[in-house]
């Protein structure tokens, strides 16, 4: 089964977000209608801290910098080196499609692409360490320049920059000859900010393994690898394989209940109630799979964990996630349980007000059963591709970057 986005569905504002997504990756929408995004999170963010479903590749966390460094030669006017720095981006587009690169950001829509690699790696340079934590991506610009001599030779006098940062090849970006290739200099380098800046993480425990995630698995708790490690990512670990589950569920169970509304709203006639039933029968043939994973799971435990990460998690959301687990242990059938039921079209229209399908007939009109409803796996695409890019950048012989 493939590893697929998976986002909250709220507002206007994260439904634009959404299409920024589908564009970029030209994945399936995948849905979170019932607000759990926040448990999502935490666990994603402990897990693989800095990563994010934007990522396509590590060397953009190098790439990113370069842009800024080799622009700031020439100006130390903040307006300017943003536009200078916003082209370089733009100029790496048409480069890696001279070299044949696949699967970077901007491959479908050229250089006139709205989500530039600086805005989907900013967190990542701060949280590792590559950029000042302190320095926003609309203000950096300004601090390079603030009473600060032009640079020489790429060095960012200001250290708004990591100065230890691996030097851009010269005449970079059109001269960049390695598209999304990591040199063996610049795996180590990522290595180490990783490392130093998330230890004792999963994502650490990766990098820094000797044995690559296996391209074959979906989720990590497939992965040989990540089953290796222990202590607290093991937990969290943990947490993921259940909470994914437990959401796939109450989701798939979501979508069942809009088909029967549907059907008799609109269609009376028509059965659009099989499709929809389909899916949870095969969830619950996963559920009675993994009733022991189920019942050890120590439920208090993680929401004492998540909320001591995000103080922004509330009762209500708390409180249908015991309901969830609750109706995942109980023998009866997910769709038999009338009153967890209830609390699914309950969280639904506490989530989402008047976009609620339960009682906005527009929405409800323009809604399809789903062929699938994809499980979450926490950003495990892209962080395997980053850690899959870091390794295969260390066994290659060490060399000056050309």
């Amino acid at each position: 089964m493939p590893s697929l986005i998976s986002w909250l569905d709220a507002s206007t504002e994260e439904n634009a977000k959404m299409r920024e997504l589908v564009k970029l990756f030209g994945s399936p929408e995948t849905t979170d209608d019932l607000g759990l995004g926040q448990l999502r999170d935490v666990i994603s963010n402990s897990l693989f801290p800095g990563t994010s479903v934007l990522h396509a590749g590590a060397r953009y966390m190098l790439l990113v910098p370069w842009s800024y460094l080799t622009e700031h030669r020439g100006t130390k006017n903040p307006e300017e080196l943003r536009k200078r720095s916003d082209e370089s981006e733009r100029r790496l587009i048409g480069r890696f499609k001279e070299l044949g690169v696949e699967s970077y950001i901007g491959s479908d829509a050229g250089r006139n692409v709205k989500q530039l690699p600086s805005a989907a790696y900013w967190s990542a340079l701060r949280r590792f360490g590559i950029v000042s934590p302190d320095a926003e991506r609309s203000s950096v610009a300004q601090l390079m320049c603030m009473n600060a001599p032009i640079p020489e030779d790429g060095d960012d006098t200001t250290h708004v920059w990591n100065p230890s940062i691996p030097t851009p090849p010269s005449g970079f970006p059109q001269s960049d000859e390695r598209g999304l290739t990591l040199s063996h200099e610049e795996a180590s380098w990522l290595r180490e900010r990783m490392m130093i800046a998330c230890p004792g993480s999963m994502l650490a425990y990766l990098v820094g393994s000797d044995a690559s995630p296996d391209p074959r698995y979906w989720a990590p708790w497939l992965d040989p690898v990540c089953q290796t490690v222990g202590g607290e990512p093991g937990q969290w670990l943990r947490d993921a394989e259940v909470f994914s589950l437990i959401h796939n569920g109450a989701t798939i169970l979501y979508q069942r209940l809009l088909s029967e509304h549907s059907r008799a709203a609109f269609s009376p006639e028509e059965d659009v109630v099989g499709q929809t039933q389909g899916l949870l029968n095969s969830w619950e043939e996963e559920r009675e799979a993994k009733r022991g994973l189920l019942g050890n799971w120590n439920l208090d435990d993680y929401l004492t964990r998540a909320a001591s990460l995000n103080r922004g998690i509330n009762s209500s959301t708390a409180g249908f996630m015991r309901s969830a687990i609750e109706a995942a242990r109980s023998p009866a059938r997910m769709i038999d349980n009338e009153e967890f039921c209830d609390r699914v079209m309950t969280r639904e229209r506490l989530t989402k007000k008047s976009n609620s399908r339960f009682q906005n007939e527009r929405r409800l009109r323009a809604w399809q059963p789903p062929t699938s409803v994809t499980p979450l796996s926490f950003r495990w695409l892209q962080v395997r591709r980053t850690v899959l890019d870091i390794h295969a950048g260390l066994a290659m012989e060490a060399s000056v970057n050309a």
